[in-house]
C-alpha cells in the first residue's frame, strides 16, 4: 500500500505514543520471575526425574511429549477464550495473576515426584506436569500479548523489549547458576527436598513479578474486540499469514536444537567434564556477556541491522556446543572451553530472545495489514506452544537416547556412553542451520518492508480513534449547549 497522497506527496508517519520508563521497568520485571521458574523446569526437571526421583528416562520423555500433544489443543482453546473475555482490569492482566498462581502450585508439585513410587508416581507426574504446562500458557501468552498493546512503533518496541529480556535473562542465569548450590543448601543431603523448595521459590518469584507488571504497566492501544473474532478467523491467522508460518519454522528448529543441548547440560558437565559445578561457571560467564548484549542491543541494531545480528544468533549454537564437545573429548582445555562456551551462549541466547518476541509482534502487524485480522493472544499462544513443544520434543529425544546409549543414573558412565552424549550435544544444534536458511530466504519482515507495514497500521489506528471521537454521543452538558444555541 502506498504511503503517498493523490498528489504523490509522502504522507508523514503518525506519531506513536512514547513508552514511559515506568512501563519499561514494570513490564520488564514481569518476565524475571516467569522466566526464572521456566528455567528451573527446563534446566533441572528432567535431571531431577531421572537422577533423584528415579523415573525411567524413556517414560519421562514420553510424558513430556504427551503433555505437549495436549497443549496443541489446550493452548489454542485458551487463546480463543481470551479473545472473548474482557474485564474491568483489561483483557490480559488478570490472566497473568491467575496463571502464575497456578504455575507456582504445579511447579512445586513437579519437584515432589520423588515422594511417590511405581504406577502412582507415573500418574502423579503426568497430571502435575500437564497442569504445569497449561498454567504456564495462561501466564506467558497474555504477558507477551501486551507488547502490541503498549506500542505499535518499531523503534519503541526495540526500546521496550530489552527490558523484559534483560530481566528474563537475569532470571534464567540466576535460576540455572544457583540451582546446584540451592538444592544442596536447602536439601542438606536430601536432594528431593532441596529441589521441592527451589521449585516453590521459583513459583513465588513469578507471582511477585506478575503483580508488578499488572500494577504499573500502561497500555496505549486496546486489543482487538473479542465479540467479532471467530474460530474461522483464528484458522485464517494460522494458515494465511505466511510470514508467521515461516517464523514458526525458525523458532521451532532453533528451540529444538538448543533445547537438546540445554537439557543435556547437567549430564555433560557431571559425567563428561566430571565437574557439575562448571555448569555454574558457564552460566556466570553467559550472564556477564548478556548484560552488555542487551544494554547495547539498539546500538547493535543500528550499526549492523536486525537481520545480521539475528542471523548470527541462529548459527552460534553450533560453536558453543562444539567447543564443549571438543573439551569433553580432550581436544581443548576444559576450563577455558567452559568460559568460551558461556560467552558465546550468552550473546546468542540474549539476542535471539529479544528479537524473537519483537518478531511475533511484527507478525501480528503483518496479519492486520494483509488480512485485516488482529489477535495478539492467538499469535503469542502459538509461539508459547512452539516453545513448549520444542522443549518436549527435545526431552523425548533425550529420554529415548539416554536409554539407547545405556545411561545409568548417578553412576560412572562408560566411554562409549560419554562419546554418544557429546555427539548428541553437538549434533542436535545442527538443526539451527535450518532456522538460518529459512530466515535469510523467505522471512521478509525487516527494514523498509516492516516500516511500511507499521506506518499503515498506525495510520489506521489513528483514523479509527478520530472517527470514534467524532461519532461519540455528546455529553449532557454538550447537549444543553447545543439546545441553547438552537433556541438563540
Amino acid at each position: 500500500m502506498s504511503n503517498t497522497d493523490i498528489n504523490g506527496k509522502e504522507i508523514p508517519a503518525p506519531i506513536a505514543p512514547k513508552v514511559s520508563m515506568q512501563t519499561k521497568l514494570s513490564y520488564g520485571f514481569g518476565s524475571f520471575g516467569k522466566d526464572f521458574s521456566l528455567c528451573v523446569v527446563n534446566t533441572f526437571l528432567f535431571f531431577y526425574l531421572t537422577d533423584v526421583a528415579k523415573v525411567p528416562a524413556t517414560i519421562a520423555g514420553v510424558i513430556f511429549l504427551v503433555a505437549r500433544v495436549w497443549d496443541t489443543v489446550n493452548d489454542f482453546l485458551f487463546a480463543l477464550i481470551v479473545t472473548k473475555v474482557n474485564t474491568r482490569w483489561g483483557k490480559y492482566k488478570p490472566w497473568l495473576i491467575a496463571g502464575n498462581l497456578l504455575q507456582c502450585f504445579f511447579l512445586a508439585a513437579c519437584f515432589c515426584t520423588h515422594m511417590f513410587e511405581g504406577t502412582t508416581q507415573i500418574v502423579y507426574l503426568a497430571v502435575v506436569y500437564i497442569c504445569w504446562g497449561m498454567s504456564y500458557t495462561i501466564c506467558d501468552a497474555p504477558f507477551w500479548s501486551l507488547v502490541p498493546c503498549i506500542t505499535l512503533d518499531k523503534h519503541e518496541r526495540e526500546g521496550l523489549l530489552p527490558y523484559p529480556r534483560f530481566a528474563a535473562t537475569i532470571g534464567n542465569y540466576l535460576a540455572a547458576g544457583l540451582g546446584v548450590y540451592a538444592v544442596a543448601l536447602f536439601g542438606q543431603g536430601d536432594d528431593g527436598f532441596g529441589y521441592a523448595v527451589y521449585g516453590l521459590i521459583a513459583g513465588l518469584l513469578a507471582i511477585a513479578s506478575a503483580l508488578v507488571t499488572c500494577k504499573w504497566t500502561e497500555q496505549n492501544y486496546a486489543p482487538a474486540e473479542g465479540e467479532t473474532f471467530k474460530l474461522s478467523d483464528a484458522f485464517t491467522i494460522i494458515t494465511k499469514n505466511k510470514q508467521f508460518i515461516f517464523f514458526i519454522v525458525i523458532a521451532l528448529c532453533f528451540v529444538i536444537g538448543t533445547g537438546v543441548s540445554q537439557s543435556l547440560n547437567l549430564y555433560i558437565y557431571k559425567y563428561c567434564l566430571h565437574d557439575a559445578s562448571l555448569f555454574s561457571v558457564m552460566q556466570l560467564w553467559a550472564g556477564i556477556v548478556t548484560i552488555p548484549s542487551i544494554v547495547f542491543f539498539t546500538v547493535l541494531v543500528r550499526i549492523f541491522s536486525r537481520k545480521l545480528i539475528f542471523a548470527l544468533a541462529l548459527i552460534l549454537p553450533l560453536l558453543y556446543s562444539g567447543v564443549i564437545a571438543m573439551a569433553g573429548w580432550g581436544m581443548l582445555p576444559v576450563y577455558p572451553s567452559v568460559v568460551a562456551s558461556g560467552i558465546i551462549f550468552g550473546f546468542s541466547n540474549s539476542i535471539y530472545w529479544i528479537l524473537v518476541f519483537i518478531m511475533v509482534a511484527d507478525c501480528v502487524d503483518f496479519g492486520d495489514y494483509r488480512l485485516g485480522l488482529r489477535s495478539e493472544i492467538i499469535y503469542y499462544s502459538l509461539h508459547t506452544l512452539v516453545i513448549k513443544c520444542s522443549g518436549a520434543i527435545a526431552s523425548a529425544f533425550l529420554g529415548v537416547y539416554l536409554s539407547w546409549i545405556n545411561y545409568l543414573p548417578d553412576q560412572e558412565q562408560t566411554q562409549e556412553t560419554i562419546d554418544s552424549m557429546l555427539s548428541f550435544y553437538f549434533g542436535a544444534t545442527l538443526i539451527c542451520v535450518v532456522s538460518l536458511v529459512v530466515y535469510l530466504t523467505v522471512y521478509h519482515l525487516n527494514g523498509d518492508t516492516l516500516d511500511k507495514i507499521q506506518r499503515e497500521i498506525t495510520r489506521r489506528k489513528m483514523e479509527k480513534l478520530t472517527a470514534d471521537a467524532v461519532a461519540q454521543e455528546p455529553s449532557a452538558m454538550e447537549k444543553q449547549l447545543l439546545d441553547a444555541a438552537k433556541n438563540q
